[in-house]
């Protein structure tokens, strides 16, 4: 509760600790006369009770109080000046009668005045401090529940487990909190868990039984006093990730509530370039980072353009980033991964919520349909396409087109048993982009259109055993269709790739020892692929291509359909070694990764030739490894080695355009690092990293490529940097960070040949945000990114083209020109109100708040004579309101 006096005194300022404020009224009244040398103030609050029947209301209130100071400092006399209602004004005056003063002064000697104060009852959404902690307590070997078990935490709370073995404690202190177990025929169990304000901590202990007294213990018995167990097998930690929870990410500026749209704000991750969208981890390619929701595989995060992610906030838990480094469990991929875990449906009761803005319109509506199935539905439809020409000019159409978009979430989970949870998840998303450059020159006017349908249908299942082990099975199925058509004056290419894909992860658990803890497993993925594609030979652009923004495609043109086939299924196993009194983890892990490739045709089909198959098939050995070292709590070293691998896109499989005998790409990660925590809530953590790749598929650099060798995985990458991360976890409503990446990313198009940029090499990417509560509803943040250019490559010359009657480009240097550097300042406001049981939010998040004219691509007049720049979205303010029930 906020509350703020005013004082009726000329000079009276009274300044108590806390967030009481003063403001001066009138001149105070004396007992006797004389001139006021010195006004009282205030060195004793007392706050006032907020009243309960009041507060379930929303109802707010100011009582005005006449409170008669005595020369010693102490209130004599409190009466109502102003009533705010009998409830109210007995919480003022039961407050007022306990300040204490230092004395006002009257010729210079202390004497008695009266005093006008306002007592402002105003309602403040707080920030949770408390944990809540709860758990089972059963019998080891056999899972039998134990009723009227005491369960002591070190800071004097206590509870009785029930008929169920259960117990709660509502509020528990955050941080580190020793646990007692104990009854007169059990032996005692100790204990040490973390609990973390405002989140549930939920345990399972298992206890022996021990003899009753004046019974024979066996002969081998154990007759400690203490038994010291955590019985829940701790998850194997990433030695390098960020994770966000949902709280914190959907109040970042410049993502407009998004939670998962926080991942472009870590640590690692390049600047998209405008309308993109894409994720560029630790200088990987776009396609080289896996993003998966619950165990299952998206093809993206976001969707196209970059605004908006595809999935609805209130279904988000948390976002977990690991750009390398990662463990066993994982592969597929050469960069990073993204984790995305989503929350529970409500059990209580019916909930939901409503979100437009100038962007979009979405909702989401949960709760149980019945005491162990619960439900959650949400969807978002864009139409910010319709309103792009009011927020930028000409040319951020032609290169910045907004996409229509749209998304739908279900998420239904049934609990089995006490035990088992069984959750049926389905995933939408469709996207649609256009964009056009009009010309009176018909050789000068070209058209992209990009679209991408996919959605993903998955069953989890969660089983917990008695000894603290789990089981999780995950298996899934879905659809992608992507369609890309271009044309640039006659030349027009067209690409569509239809994939079905069927996925299967599933893992155990457990202890194997008091400082072992094994996760054994095997993830399977499989797609089946149908693809067409016919135009120009060098359109779409590949990475690596010397291109310049708007150039027209090569004259040869080409077409080809092909069907393809890759699948794997890898078991993999880590054991997670805690030694030292648990100071150091070991964690070696093993990925066996076998990997086959199908293709309809090993070389382009002539006439009525039929159609000769290609089939290839290999086994990757994966060693991974990761050591943690803690030599002091707040402290520690990490360093982790893996090995990594990527079968071939579908869309490299032709034998016109592509390679049907691709193989798969690898990539080896070195990183190390320390992390150290200040206090409770800073953190500071730095790594270093090391990429190298190889066998990348890259065009064929021979003038003649021999047939069906279009594309070689003669390729090569590496990537050296450090990110560095100062982290202040939420607390006091306040929370942000400051994350920096400084890296260099490189490609080796031949063997023999020389090191070039990467497409998406950013030098330097920073990105420093904050958000703070303001009280009575209020948050305020803002964020600032700036980064490194990316690489172009520059023009030199021109040429006339009398058989395409048209300018060419003579290109320099491979990727030795940059971009401009990247600055943006966003900001973001919002209020939250309480309408009757339900709350409603109204947000402004404007972008690029200082209308900088940001630079994002490098154009060339149609004779290559004028360069200029192509400027990215200008000051874009995005009002909205958020509407929960």
């Amino acid at each position: 509760m906020k509350c703020r006096l005013a004082l009726l005194l000329a000079l009276l300022l009274l300044a108590p600790s806390g967030s009481v404020h003063a403001q001066p009224r009138a001149a105070p009244r004396a007992e006797t006369r004389g001139k006021l040398t010195k006004p009282p103030r205030l060195v004793e609050f007392v706050e006032a009770p907020y009243p309960e029947s009041q507060k379930k209301l929303g109802r707010t209130a100011a009582v005005v109080l006449q409170i008669a100071i005595a020369a010693d400092g102490s209130v004599s006399e409190v009466a109502v000046s102003e009533s705010a209602g009998l409830e109210f004004d007995a919480a003022a005056l039961e407050a007022a009668r306990k300040f204490k003063f230092e004395p006002a002064e009257i010729d210079g000697a202390p004497a008695p005045v009266k005093i006008t104060y306002r007592y402002e009852f105003v309602l403040k959404e707080e920030a949770p401090t408390d944990a809540v902690f709860e758990g089972t307590v059963r019998v080891r070997g056999t899972g039998e529940p134990l009723t009227g078990v005491r369960v002591e935490l070190d800071d004097g709370q206590s509870a009785i487990t029930d008929e169920k073995g259960r117990f709660k404690f509502e509020k528990v202190a955050p941080g580190e909190r020793k646990v007692m177990l104990s009854r007169a025929d059990l032996k005692p169990l100790q204990s040490v868990e973390t609990a973390t304000a405002g989140q549930k901590l939920e345990a399972i202990y298992e206890i022996e039984q021990v003899p009753v007294p004046g019974e024979a213990a066996a002969p081998d018995a154990e007759q400690d006093d203490m038994e010291i167990v955590v019985v829940a097998p701790k998850l194997t930690k990433q030695v390098v990730s960020t994770q966000v929870q949902a709280d914190e990410a959907r109040r970042v500026a410049g993502t407009q509530g998004d939670v998962l749209k926080v991942v472009e704000n870590l640590p690692g991750v390049a600047r998209a370039s405008a309308g993109s969208g894409q994720i560029v981890v630790w200088g990987a390619a776009p396609q080289d980072t896996r993003v998966y929701v619950d165990g299952i595989r998206v093809p993206l995060l976001y969707h196209f353009g970059g605004l908006r992610s595809i999935m609805h906030t209130d279904l988000v838990r948390s976002v977990e980033l690991i750009p390398g480094g990662y463990g066993a469990a994982y592969g597929r991929g050469l960069g990073g991964l993204v984790v995305v875990a989503t929350r529970d449906p409500a059990k209580d009761r019916l909930h939901g919520s409503v979100q437009v803005d100038v962007l979009d319109a979405s909702a989401a509506i949960q709760g149980p349909l019945s005491d162990k199935l619960q439900l959650v539905i949400a969807g978002r439809q864009s139409y910010f396409d319709t309103l792009l020409d009011a927020v930028s000019d000409e040319d951020v159409g032609e290169f910045f087109p907004i996409a229509r978009y749209r998304d739908l979430q279900a998420r239904a989970r049934y609990e089995i048993s006490d035990r088992s949870t069984l959750e049926l998840t389905g995933l939408l998303a469709s996207d649609h982009l256009k964009r056009a450059v009009t010309s009176p020159d018909p050789s000068e006017r070209s058209s992209e259109t990009r679209e991408l349908y996919f959605d993903r249908i998955g069953l989890r299942y969660t089983h917990r055993n008695t000894d603290g082990s789990e089981v999780i099975v995950v298996p899934w199925i879905g659809r992608d269709h992507s369609t890309l058509s271009t044309l640039f004056a006659n030349t027009l290419t067209e690409l569509e790739v239809r994939s079905m894909n069927y996925g299967l992860r599933a893992f155990h658990r457990g202890k194997l020892a008091s400082f072992l803890t094994t996760t054994t497993g095997f993830d399977f993925e499989l797609t089946t692929s149908e693809a067409t594609r016919r135009g120009s030979i060098t359109s779409p652009a590949r990475e690596g291509d010397p291109r310049v923004f708007g150039q027209a495609p090569a004259s040869g043109v080409n077409a080809d359909t092909w069907k393809s086939t890759v699948g794997s299924v890898a078991p993999y196993v880590e054991g997670d070694f805690g030694l030292a009194d648990d100071k150091l983890h070991v964690v070696p892990g093993l990925r066996i990764d076998p990997l086959f490739t199908s293709v309809n045709r090993r070389i382009p089909t002539e006439n009525d030739t039929p159609d000769q198959g290609a089939h290839e098939a290999d086994v990757a050995v994966e060693p991974r490894l990761s050591v943690r070292y803690s030599p002091i709590g707040r402290v520690t070293f990490k360093a982790a080695y893996g090995r990594y691998r990527q079968p071939p896109l579908p869309d490299d499989l032709s034998s016109v355009f592509g390679n049907p005998a691709l193989t798969r790409s690898a990539a080896t990660h070195w990183l190390a690092g320390a992390s150290v925590k200040i206090g409770e809530t800073l953190t500071l953590e730095n790594t270093v990293f090391y990429t190298r790749s190889e066998d990348l598929a890259v065009r064929n650099p021979s003038p003649a490529p021999a047939l069906a060798q279009a594309l070689v995985n003669a390729g090569e990458g590496r990537t050296f940097g450090a990110q560095f991360l100062i982290r202040r976890e939420l607390a006091d409503g306040f929370f942000g960070w400051i994350a920096a990446t400084i890296l260099r990313s490189e490609r080796l198009d031949a063997p023999g040949g020389d090191w070039r940029l990467f497409d998406f090499d950013q030098t330097h990417v920073l990105t420093a945000l904050a958000s703070y509560e303001l009280g009575a509803g209020f948050d305020v943040g803002a964020r600032f990114r700036y980064a490194t250019g990316f690489p172009r490559t520059p023009v030199i010359g021109r040429f006339y083209d009398t058989h395409r009657s048209r300018f060419e480009s003579i290109s320099g240097t491979h990727n030795t020109e940059r971009i401009p550097d990247f600055y943006q300042l966003d900001l973001r406001a919002s209020k939250r109100f309480r309408l009757g049981g339900t709350r409603l939010e109204i947000y402004l998040d404007v972008q690029n708040v200082t209308n900088r004219e940001n630079a994002e691509e490098i154009a060339y007049s149609a004779d290559f004579s004028q360069k200029r720049f192509i400027h990215g979205l200008p000051t874009v303010p995005v009002l909205g309101a958020n509407w929960e029930f």
